[in-house]
């Protein structure tokens, strides 16, 4: 059966049509007919409906419009235009809007048939895609949210499950997460004789079981359940199980996952090698972590101006015992421990922050539990210290280098004498020189030389340039000549002339 709406301001013609469509078939049924758009929008979700024949010129809203507004209301639905004109950019217009026919006014019986079978067709295709085996139903309503499933589809598959013996009362959703991995045979020789009114899906790397719950039964029953599956699981079998609130009514379903899969991710709170939480409505602010994260961020910014390291350091650790306590979603903490990591990362020098990233895994199963995810990233953060300390310390060496080349310029450096003064290789210290500053200490040395060779220069009573050559290190005029020239651009006598 194709259950049919027509919409046309002029009565006569939304008779002539809905009679039409009557005699194209037993299987059309016309289910509404509407004079407006604003009139069907306000009553179509109190009807069955698989297509929508519109008129394109109406009042206050034309077809296109309400097929725009159908089309991200209803994406599934199936629409269709007529009009009296036949006019090329309305057509393509409405093709774009995905509509499945565009009949022209007045509607002739044999096209208006040869469309509403073409739309018989595709739905009973759609239908067929649920109708494979429950499992695939399931699969839809599980892990689609309802805007992105066809009305129609999204409909018939609960319908059809809610046939099923499971569903004829209340459920439960749990989602499991093993390790080593549970095959789904495994997962069945468990289930199977001890929950016989249950189903078993494989998802994503989890478990997903439905068990069916007597309305009468306390909530209290999905706690037992959840407690005696763990039980029952083999010895050596690892597992975070996770229990969603009891529900009634296959449109629930997505929601009942969404809770069994955000307690199996809370379950890793929890120490030990097996866990179970059920689905817990928390009074805590939905954005606790980012306000921790505004807090963090202004002491952490505040201790580093200062240098001091070791506050810096406690404040990042006070926030993460914050954030476990408050038991946040595995994605909510990731997030906020990179953001951490990349807020201390950011005062690392660039060259060594482009080696250091550090990110954390998108699965908490990767880390067991809470205590091994904690021993990772409080190590990460030590390890981030360290850096900014030897950072730190670094900084000082290079530093004190440069004093030195600005206090003895004039004399004959060389790297030897340089690396002696702080202690260091020369091969390292030339290393680290350039790493910190991005040049190497020739330039460096060079760069202050000519600085205050331009300086002497300058002066009214301006030495010989051979002499400003001296000064400043060079002994040899032809070879100071040639460093002023590949440095300034002209040579010092040129560039005496200049400022004088």
């Amino acid at each position: 059966m194709v259950n049919i709406v027509v919409v046309d301001d002029e009565e006569r013609i939304r008779k002539g049509l809905a009679k039409l469509i009557t005699q194209a078939g037993r299987e059309f049924h016309v289910t509404g007919i509407f004079a407006g758009a604003q009139e069907l929008l306000a009553g179509i979700d109190a009807i069955s409906v698989d297509l929508v024949i519109t008129d394109i010129k109406m009042p206050v809203m034309n077809g296109l419009e309400l097929i725009e507004k159908l089309q991200a209301r209803y994406p599934g639905l199936k629409l269709a235009i007529i009009s009296g004109f036949d006019d090329f950019i309305f057509a393509r217009q409405a093709l774009r809007f995905g509509v499945q026919d565009y009949l022209l006014k007045p509607v002739d019986k044999a096209e208006l048939a040869k469309m509403l079978y073409q739309v018989r067709d595709k739905l009973e295709q759609e239908y067929a895609m649920i109708k494979e085996n429950q499992d695939e139903r399931l699969k839809l309503l599980l892990f689609n949210d309802a805007e992105s499933l066809p009305k129609h589809i999204r409909l018939e598959a609960c319908r059809q499950l809610e046939q099923w013996p499971l569903f004829q009362d209340a459920y439960a959703v749990f989602v499991l997460r093993g390790n080593p991995r549970m095959s789904h045979e495994q997962m069945s020789s468990v289930t199977a004789a001890w929950l016989p009114k249950s189903v078993l899906l494989e998802w994503d790397e989890r478990m997903i079981l439905i068990v069916g719950i007597h309305n009468s039964e306390h909530a209290d029953r999905v706690r037992e359940l959840g407690q005696t599956l763990l039980h029952r699981l083999p010895v050596n079998q690892e597992a975070r199980i996770g229990g969603s609130d009891v529900f009634r009514g296959t449109t629930w379903l997505r929601e009942a996952f969404r809770q069994g899969d955000q307690a199996m991710q809370q379950a890793w709170y929890d120490a030990g090698k097996r866990a179970f939480s059920d689905y817990a409505r928390k009074s805590r602010k939905p954005h606790s972590i980012k306000h921790l994260l505004v807090l963090l961020d202004s002491e952490f910014q505040e201790e580093m101006a200062l240098s001091d390291y070791v506050k810096a350091q406690e404040a990042v650790q006070r926030w993460f015992r914050q954030c476990i306590a408050l038991m946040p979603g595995w994605n909510e903490l990731r997030e906020g421990c990179e953001t951490v990591l990349a807020l201390i990362g950011r005062y690392m020098p660039e060259q060594r922050n482009e080696q250091e990233e550090r990110s954390v895994s998108c699965e908490p199963g990767h880390y067991g539990n809470k205590e091994i995810f904690s021993s990772y990233f409080l190590g990460e953060v030590d390890k981030l210290f360290v850096l900014l300390r030897q950072s730190r310390q670094e900084n000082r060496v290079v530093e004190t280098v440069k004093q030195y080349i600005h206090q003895h310029f004039s004399e004959e450096l060389e790297l030897n004498k340089l690396a002696e003064e702080v202690y260091l290789t020369p091969s390292y210290l030339s290393k680290l020189f350039k790493t910190e500053t991005g040049e190497t200490i020739t330039d460096f040395l060079i760069s202050v030389r000519i600085d205050r060779a331009k300086d002497w220069l300058r002066e009214k009573n301006a030495l010989k340039t051979y002499e400003v050559g001296e000064r400043v290190g060079y002994a040899d005029p032809a070879y100071f000549n040639k460093v002023f020239k590949k440095v300034v651009g002209c040579t010092p006598k040129e560039f005496k002339d200049r400022v004088r």
